[in-house]
């Protein structure tokens, strides 16, 4: 019985240890790599991002703002009930 918690704590363990510390840097090869062979078949690309980077050019992104303004969503309409006069209706 104590083998089998062992096991199952050492199974935790190296399920951990390769969670946190080895799949992050095979993903940043496996980017990296791929960023390299982006750069290599776009020399353009690779010289526009030096320049910015010399430039110290910054490029923001705008938060959505559609969350505070309501004006874009349209005008509201206030329907009325009719009465109808004729019961036989």
């Amino acid at each position: 019985m104590l083998r089998i918690i062992a096991t199952f704590i050492l199974i935790y363990l190296v399920f951990r240890i390769l969670i946190f510390y080895i799949f992050p840097k095979i993903g940043q090869w496996y980017l990296n790599r791929y960023r390299d062979k982006f750069y290599r078949n776009n020399p353009d690309a690779a010289k526009a991002r030096e320049r910015k980077k010399k430039q110290g050019m910054h490029v923001r992104q705008e938060k959505d703002k559609q969350s505070g303004d309501t004006n874009k969503i349209g005008e509201y309409v206030d329907f009325e009930d009719i009465e109808d006069d004729d019961p036989e209706r």
